[in-house]
Parts: C-alpha cells; sequence; structure tokens
C-alpha cells in the first residue's frame, strides 16, 4: 500500500501515466484493427513519404530489425510499398498506399481524443506546462545518453553523469 504522505517516484508516476495513457489510445485504434506500432508506422510514413527503413526505425525509436518485421506485416496488409532506390538498388524507400492514408486520416482522430482525455484532466494551461517539462526532460535525458559510451543507460558514465536544467 502506498503512503499518501510520501511522493512517488517520478519513474514510477511516468510509466503508470504513459501505461494509462496508451491504454485509451489502444482502444481507439483497435476500432481500426491497429496496433500503436503500426499506426506510430503509417502516421510517420504518410508524413514523410519515401523514407528508408533506417529512417523509419529512427523515427519510431526501434531498431531496423523490428522496424523490419513491421514493415513487412503492413506490406503484406497492403499499407505499405518498398520501391528500390534506383541509385543503390540495395537501398529501398517505403511508401503509404492509398488504403494507408485514409487510415491516417482516421488516426487523427483517435490520437486527438486521448490527447483531449489528458486535457480535460489537468486543464489547458496545466497539460500545456506538462507538455513543456516532458519535453525538457526527454531532450536533456537523450542528450545524457548521446554522451555515454555506446548510449548504454546501465554504464558507469551513465550513473555518474549529472543531469542539469537545459539552457
Amino acid at each position: 500500500m502506498r503512503n499518501p504522505s510520501r511522493p512517488q517516484p517520478i519513474g514510477a508516476l511516468l510509466r503508470r501515466v504513459s501505461r494509462l495513457a496508451n491504454r485509451l489510445y489502444r482502444q481507439e485504434l483497435q476500432q481500426l484493427g491497429l496496433t500503436t506500432r503500426q499506426a506510430a508506422a503509417i502516421l510517420a510514413l504518410c508524413e514523410e513519404p519515401g523514407m528508408t527503413l533506417r529512417r523509419l526505425a529512427e523515427t519510431l525509436g526501434s531498431d531496423q530489425a523490428t522496424a523490419s518485421v513491421l514493415v513487412d506485416r503492413l506490406i503484406a496488409a497492403q499499407l505499405f510499398t518498398r520501391v528500390a532506390d534506383p541509385v543503390d538498388r540495395r537501398r529501398v524507400h517505403l511508401y503509404p498506399t492509398e488504403r494507408a492514408i485514409s487510415l491516417a486520416e482516421r488516426l487523427e482522430p483517435a490520437r486527438h481524443a486521448s490527447e483531449r482525455l489528458i486535457e480535460e484532466a489537468l486543464g489547458v494551461e496545466d497539460s500545456q506546462t506538462l507538455r513543456r517539462l516532458l519535453g525538457k526532460l526527454q531532450a536533456s535525458l537523450e542528450d545524457l545518453e548521446a554522451a555515454t559510451v555506446g548510449g548504454r543507460a546501465g554504464s558507469p558514465a551513465w550513473l555518474g553523469a549529472r543531469v542539469g536544467p537545459r539552457p
């Protein structure tokens, strides 16, 4: 049982809130027959048609092998197409199909629905403050991760590093 007088660790709060928000978003996506990863890939490719697998993996925050499996599934579902690069045949560009573009238009309301729920819970001003603070935290932690040897969070360099406010 939690002690209400003792503040909860920020990391634990972030995980719980993220899990709850994702659950709400997943419920919206289930109606479209999509997972959160599939939805993110569709939205990314519709915003930047022709991106490579490497670029999609970076956008999704995954490795290329994971992104490749996802792309294969989306191609099988007739949502993506692969087009070989005319200069380097080893490289392929990904494009959304008309079906994916149609789904992307339906994804926007689902994405906004979960945003609206958060805004209703916090109010507009607090939602904007939270977004700003989380963006600042994300950027600071990404900088810290990039500065560590191999980007490994468990490395001694990461554990001893000082995280401070960004200028």
